[in-house]
């Protein structure tokens, strides 16, 4: 795979930049020289601000300035369709906390952007029913338990995978509505692929998270027998991380929405292999998805502490 880096002079200063692009929005509507690219899928995940212990274990770096940067970003490419992988808030209880992603929605429905979402651990934090409430507020209550947006001939699967939050009837539901809703993508003739989209990552090499054993025993299998299943797209590691299965399934972790790096366990000493070199990923991200013909290209689209945008090449996943 190809994984070279196209650099761009893009930069942008955080929160100052991200309120102007809310006035330009929301006053001159001054994006009408920009077209949707109906081909493109943005992703982004782990938006929230930091909570106070994290800053004390973590290492925090501009993290708030970073979110309003890719904010800012996204709002100027213009996505057609854009999801939210989870952990939009730092406490989803908390009022004030959801104000940046507001702001970001607000900007999004400006230009006419198609988002959705699922909830991460953060949502529930604090008052699970509080923080539920308000995700509810913003996003319709069905996308808690598992709902398929078509985008073209690509079938994107967003399931909540807080399954210590659910109750058993609701895990039952939700198990049998994802068999059958796979079942169906692959005898579609319309659906060339399909993206399976959770919070929490079946794999990862994240020191602080690791890797979720209930996705992976109860997501994962019916991602792996499916035959259009090609991408598997996890947050809740603050990390890009990139892996290939032995069946030629691909799994993208794209937490780099804002949250606080976590350092990952030593190359050597890795379970999982990942085909990105550590020094060529952005810090802080969101990830593009361009479909090519019968492939998907896969775009991380950030900076590094020099918050100076560029876009890494990751490859592209054939069809099956």
């Amino acid at each position: 795979m190809n994984h070279g880096i196209t650099k761009s002079s893009n930069f942008y200063s955080g929160s100052l930049i991200f309120i102007l692009v809310s006035i330009l929005v929301n006053t001159s509507c001054g994006f009408s020289q920009v077209i949707s690219n109906k081909q493109r899928i943005s992703f982004i995940s782990d938006i929230q601000t930091p909570l106070p212990t994290e800053k004390i274990i973590l290492k925090p770096y501009k993290n708030e300035e970073a979110r309003d940067s890719l904010f800012s970003d996204i709002i100027f490419q213009h996505p057609k369709n854009i999801f939210l992988l989870g952990d939009l808030v730092s406490r989803g209880s908390n009022n004030k906390a959801w104000e940046p992603l507001d702001a970001f929605l607000n900007c999004l429905n400006k230009i006419n952007s198609n988002v959705y979402s699922i909830p991460g651990n953060h949502e529930y934090m604090g008052g699970p029913s509080i923080g539920i409430q308000i995700f509810k507020d913003y996003f319709p209550e069905k996308w808690l338990y598992g709902y398929t947006v078509n985008i073209d001939s690509i079938a994107v699967v967003m399931m909540n995978s807080n399954f210590n939050r659910l109750s058993e009837n609701q895990l039952s539901s939700q198990e049998i509505w994802y068999k059958s809703e796979m079942n169906s993508l692959d005898a579609d003739p319309a659906i060339k692929a399909i993206i399976v989209c959770t919070h929490h990552a079946p794999y990862s090499n994240s020191k602080i998270v690791g890797s979720s054993g209930p996705v992976a025993d109860l997501i994962v299998p019916v991602f792996e027998k499916s035959q259009k299943a090609i991408l598997f797209i996890s947050g809740h590691s603050h990390n890009l991380e990139y892996f290939c299965d032995s069946i030629g399934k691909h799994f993208l972790i794209i937490g780099g929405g804002g949250g606080i790096e976590q350092p990952l366990v030593p190359v050597n000493k890795r379970i999982y292999a990942d085909l990105i070199d550590q020094e060529r990923k952005p810090l802080y991200f969101y990830l593009v998805i361009e479909k090519e013909k019968n492939s998907l290209k896969l775009i991380a689209r950030g900076f590094k502490k020099d918050f100076r945008f560029y876009d890494l090449d990751i490859g592209k996943i054939p069809f099956n």
